[in-house]
């Protein structure tokens, strides 16, 4: 139930249970008391007729009020009432209220009046007189006020129950949980982000706790990326500055070699000067990777996209990459013809993002690199697969490779001139074209990169 509805709710039981409550115990009561009343009027009815039986039957007596008093006295004793009976002239002949011998009363109302006539021809009239309107006010009277006190009295109980349970409830469904709130609070603001606000109910309260405790999470997981961030930055700076100093001191090293005469034949030079060559090569990639990174902080990796035929572009990218490998006395294969699709590309980031994954394979231990590429009409991507005989990624490894700063295990990517920048860069750059690249390896049997872009056109 919604909060509001729960407030509504609580108001609107407080006030109009009890007055229902009232109502209905008045309600039922009344009916009873009706009821009583008919009786009374029914003992009302025989108790005047029996007075007028007597009167009939026994109006000799009323010359001696002490006889006709015991007669009647059967008759209006259980009832505090007088009977005053006189002559139609209204000459009085008994009086019950002032029999000789008995206590003399008074009473404040004449309840009723009548004449009968004997059967002698003879006319009474009879007054009957009480200290209230009716003959018998005790049973009603009683009957109304202990009905007025139930009724008050239930209602009032009722009251508090309501009062005391929606007190009870509230506190324990808004308050209890408004005060975790503010705890909570508390807690984040000296730096506590492991304090949980438990409550289950999915009205307003709870889903602004669950909110709540996302951003806690997700402020928790913020900072916890931050501080990795940083410490992934200070190592980044030391390996960068070892990396960059190793090869120019490798290099400076040969350059001194080669400017003090040490080098005494063409093939020594050609050694020395290939080392160079690939220190520079390696001095480049590490500035590169530096290069972009700040790019990528930036948010400002320029992509610069054209509709060009794939088959053109990969084809003369990996002629040269052959070439290049070669060279390099690695095995460069494309084992199927490139097909002829239209893609939306920016040629050099794509051309960076490839070449990146092919000085991958060589440089950690590729000797072999095979490339096959396909479309997926279905889905309408282009599929290029870079595979390579490489020393492999552990399994551990394998769901970060694509991570900002994750290089495996340290040590070989320092040997391997590796800085953790390449292949987030590569996946920058595939997400950018609305492409995707995945991995697959095992160590020891090489590894398959394989990127998809999307197509404009079917095969042309």
């Amino acid at each position: 139930m919604k909060l509001k509805a729960r407030l509504v709710l609580a108001f609107l039981s407080i006030i109009l249970i009890p007055i229902l409550m009232f109502i209905g115990i008045t309600s039922l009561y009344t009916f009873h008391i009706e009821h009583v009343t008919e009786q009374e009027q029914e003992l009302t009815e025989q108790l005047i007729n029996s007075i007028h039986k007597l009167v009939i039957e026994k109006h000799e007596l009323l010359d001696d009020p002490d006889a006709f008093y015991k007669e009647i006295y059967p008759i209006i004793k259980p009832y505090m009432m007088g009977v005053v009976i006189s002559t139609f002239d209204r000459e009085k002949l008994f009086d019950s209220r002032f029999i000789e011998g008995r206590p003399q009363m008074q009473f404040m109302f004449t309840i009723w009046e009548s004449q009968v006539q004997a059967l002698t021809g003879e006319r009474f009239h009879i007054e009957i007189q009480s200290d209230s309107i009716r003959l018998m006010p005790d049973q009603a009277e009683e009957k109304i006020i202990d009905v007025l006190l139930i009724a008050i009295s239930s209602a009032l109980l009722v009251l508090v129950v309501l009062m005391i349970g929606w007190t009870v409830y509230i506190a324990r469904t808004i308050l209890n949980p408004l005060k975790e709130i503010y705890t909570a609070t508390e807690e984040m603001t000296v730096g506590n982000l492991d304090y949980k606000i438990s409550y289950r109910r999915k009205d307003e309260l709870g889903r602004f706790i669950e909110g709540f405790n996302l951003m806690r999470s997700h402020l928790k997981q913020s900072l916890a990326n931050q501080r990795q961030y940083e410490q992934n930055r200070k190592e980044l700076i030391a390996t960068i500055s070892h990396d960059l100093r190793t090869p120019l001191q490798s290099i400076k090293g040969y350059v001194e070699g080669i400017n003090d005469g040490i080098v005494q034949n063409e093939e020594m030079k050609k050694k020395y000067l290939q080392v160079i060559l690939s220190k520079t090569e390696q001095l480049d990639r590490l500035i590169d990777d530096l290069f972009d990174f700040s790019k990528i902080e930036l948010d400002q990796l320029a992509i610069e996209k054209n509709v060009i035929n794939s088959q053109e572009f990969l084809g003369s990218l990996f002629e040269y990459a052959k070439m290049d490998n070669e060279r390099k006395s690695v095995k460069f294969n494309v084992t199927n013809s490139i097909p002829s699709v239209l893609i939306d590309i920016d040629p050099v980031r794509i051309e960076q993002a490839i070449t990146n994954l092919l000085d991958n394979a060589v440089r950690y231990g590729g000797t072999e690199i095979n490339i096959t590429i396909s479309i997926d009409l279905l889905t309408k991507s282009l599929s290029i697969e870079i595979k390579d005989n490489g020393i492999g990624i552990s399994k551990e490894d394998l769901p970060n490779v694509f991570d900002l700063f994750f290089r495996g295990e340290k040590s070989r990517s320092r040997e391997f001139g590796g800085t953790g920048l390449g292949l987030a860069i590569v996946k920058k750059i595939i997400k950018a074209h609305d492409g995707t690249i995945t991995v697959e390896s095992e160590v020891g049997r090489g590894s398959l990169f394989i990127i998809r872009l999307p197509f404009v056109e079917k095969k042309l």
